[in-house]
C-alpha cells in the first residue's frame, strides 16, 4: 500500500531531530576535519619532481633523502594523522545518515526512485570512513618501522609510501568517494524534482557531489582544501530537516506529496498571463473613455437687433 501524505509527514516528524542533527553534525565535522587536516599537513615535506631527479643523478645522494624525510614526518606525526582520519570518518558516517534521511523523504514522494542511490551513498560513506582510518594506521606503522631502521634509503622510503595496505586503502577510499559523490548528485537532483529542495539547494547539492569527489580523492593530505561549500550545504540541509527554513518550508514538506517546481516555460507563461490580467482593467478603462459621448458644444445666445437698425429700415421705406 502506497504511503499517503499524512503517513509521510508522521514518519518525518518522528525522525526530524535525528535527521537534522545528523546533517548539521556532518557539516561541522566536514569543516573541522578539513581545517585539522590543513593544519597537520601544512609542514609535510614535499618531493618535487626536479628535486627527486637531481637527487637521483647526484654522485652522492643527501642523507636523509627527500622521500625519507617525508616518511620520517609520517612517523613523527602518526597520532595526528590518525586523529584526522577519525574526524573525517565521523564526518563521512554523518553524511551517510543525512543522505539516507533525504532518500526516505524523496522515496515517499517519488516511489519509482531506485534504492541503488542510497545503497551507493551508504556504501561510499562506509568505504571512506574505514579506508581512511586503515590508511592512516597503515602508513604510520610502516613509517615507524622505517624510522627505527638503521638504513634509510630512498628506495626503502618509496616502499613505505607504496606499501600494499596504503595502496589498497587508497583505492578503496577513491571508490568510496565516487560512490558517495554519486549519491550526493542523484539525491539532490531528485529532491529538487519533487520540491523538497529549492533550485538553489538542488544545484548546490549537485556541485557538492562533484567537489566531494575531488576533495576527498587525495592520498593523505585529505581536506587540505577547506570544504566550505560542502559544510554549508549539509548544515542548510539540517536546518531544512528541522523545519527552520528561512522564508517558509517548501510546499512538498508541508503536504507530504511531490510539489515539483515550475519549469522556465511555465514561469514565462505565468508571467504573460499575469501581465494580461493586469492589462485588462487598463484596456477596459481606455475603452470606456473612448466610448464616452462627447459633451455638446454650448449654443451661442441669439443676438437681438440694435434699435438703430429698425430706424434705418423705416427711412429706406
Amino acid at each position: 500500500m502506497a504511503a499517503t501524505g499524512d503517513d509521510t509527514l508522521a514518519d518525518e516528524r518522528q525522525r526530524r531531530v535525528q535527521a537534522g542533527v545528523s546533517a548539521i553534525a556532518a557539516g561541522i565535522l566536514t569543516i573541522a576535519g578539513g581545517a585539522l587536516a590543513a593544519l597537520v599537513y601544512s609542514d609535510l615535506p614535499t618531493v618535487p619532481l626536479l628535486g627527486a631527479l637531481r637527487e637521483r643523478l647526484a654522485e652522492q645522494a643527501p642523507s636523509p633523502s627527500l622521500k625519507a624525510r617525508q616518511v620520517i614526518w609520517y612517523a613523527d606525526n602518526s597520532l595526528k594523522l590518525i586523529l584526522v582520519s577519525i574526524v573525517l570518518a565521523l564526518a563521512a558516517a554523518a553524511i551517510g545518515l543525512a543522505l539516507s534521511h533525504l532518500y526516505r523523504s524523496v522515496k515517499a514522494r517519488r516511489p519509482e526512485l531506485t534504492p541503488r542511490i542510497v545503497y551507493a551513498a551508504i556504501a561510499g560513506a562506509v568505504l571512506v570512513a574505514v579506508s581512511g582510518i586503515v590508511q592512516a594506521v597503515g602508513i604510520s606503522i610502516e613509517a615507524s618501522d622505517f624510522a627505527a631502521a638503521s638504513v634509510q634509503t630512498s628506495d626503502a622510503a618509496g616502499d613505505v609510501l607504496t606499501a600494499p595496505v596504503v595502496v589498497a586503502s587508497l583505492l578503496l577510499r577513491q571508490l568510496g568517494t565516487f560512490a558517495l559523490g554519486f549519491g550526493f548528485i542523484l539525491l539532490a537532483l531528485n529532491a529538487m524534482r519533487v520540491g523538497l529542495l529549492t533550485r538553489f539547494m538542488g544545484v548546490l547539492g549537485i556541485i557538492v557531489g562533484v567537489l566531494f569527489m575531488g576533495v576527498l580523492g587525495l592520498l593523505i593530505p585529505l581536506g587540505t582544501s577547506l570544504p566550505i561549500v560542502q559544510a554549508f550545504w549539509l548544515v542548510a540541509l539540517g536546518v531544512l530537516f528541522l523545519g527552520r527554513w528561512p522564508g517558509g518550508m517548501p510546499p512538498a514538506w508541508v503536504t507530504g506529496e511531490a510539489q515539483p517546481w515550475p519549469t522556465q516555460q511555465e514561469l514565462r507563461e505565468s508571467r504573460l498571463e499575469q501581465r494580461d490580467d493586469d492589462e485588462k482593467p487598463r484596456r477596459g478603462a481606455r475603452r470606456a473613455q473612448a466610448e464616452e459621448p462627447e459633451t455638446p458644444a454650448p449654443q451661442m445666445p441669439e443676438r437681438r437687433p440694435h434699435p438703430s437698425s429698425k430706424k434705418k429700415k423705416r427711412k429706406r421705406r
